[in-house]
């Protein structure tokens, strides 16, 4: 079974899943794992980006080096895990969707799974959290994380029916 080089016919929801992948990559390569770095080695242009996200949209989960408000330790566990096992499965899930590989449905399932979970607590904090943050304030960021809790909770439930569906068929088939 060789690669293919040209892309097939997707559904929409498919679509929608390769652009949140194609989508996320630069996002966790020039965003999201700023806080991981020593704030010297964050380049010019990211330090402004992170300045939008940290003091006028006042993300307290950006904050480069050490933040004295709050204990953080555990969103940075979760950054890294972007890092050392989202991050390379971005690339598969993007090759995966866009060929249509008919094995994509369960990595889609566990990843969404997984995110989803992980998108729990920081919402969790973001909405209930102790952080001196107005309500609107609260919202606008909640808004911000939200769709990388809806995107990977639809590939849960889009997945999983496929890979049921492909599951019952083969246990018909014996």
């Amino acid at each position: 079974m060789g690669l293919k080089a040209t892309p097939t016919k997707r559904s929409r929801l498919d679509t929608l899943f390769l652009a949140y992948f194609i989508s996320h990559i630069p996002i966790t390569l020039c965003v999201d794992l700023q806080p991981l770095i020593p704030t010297g080695s964050v380049p010019r242009p990211l330090l402004v980006l992170n300045d939008v996200l940290t003091r006028q949209l006042r993300d307290p989960f950006m904050v480069l080096g050490n933040s004295s408000s709050s204990d953080l330790t555990w969103f940075r566990s979760l950054l890294a895990c972007e890092l050392v096992l989202q991050l390379p499965f971005f690339f598969y899930a993007v090759w995966a969707l866009w060929v249509s590989s008919p094995r994509r449905h369960l990595p889609l399932l566990v990843y969404g799974a997984h995110v989803s979970t992980t998108m729990a607590p920081i919402l969790g904090m973001l909405l209930f959290g102790n952080i001196d943050r107005s309500c609107h304030e609260r919202m606008l960021l909640a808004s911000m994380y939200v769709p990388y809790l809806l995107i990977p909770l639809a590939m849960v439930c889009v997945s999983y029916s496929r890979c049921a569906s492909m599951i019952s068929a083969k246990l018909k088939s014996q």
